[in-house]
């Protein structure tokens, strides 16, 4: 547990900046006039590709944190194992 949290909290602050780097979010505006008795209404609206696009790169950076500290997990364990055997002989 400790793993996929430390994964996603890592793909949290390495993918959003990344995203507004790369993507760049572009804030939708536009007016409407004469709507519902007021002159002019200011309509902002999110941009639906930006949150999608972000939302890939923090699950793949999470995915890519997850595989190399696993990697590096297993990595420990079999040479953990390969000196205690060692040092058993």
């Amino acid at each position: 547990m400790k793993k996929f949290v430390g994964s996603l909290l890592g793909g949290l602050l390495a993918g959003l900046p990344l995203a507004f780097w790369w993507i760049g979010y572009e804030s939708i505006i536009y007016s409407q006039l004469n709507l519902a008795g007021v002159d002019e209404v200011m309509v902002r609206e999110m941009d639906f590709d930006f949150v999608f696009y972000a939302s890939l790169l923090v699950v793949g950076i999470t995915a890519v944190i997850y595989s190399i500290w696993s990697w590096v997990d297993n990595k420990r364990e079999e040479r953990f194992y390969r000196d205690y055997k060692k040092d058993s002989n």
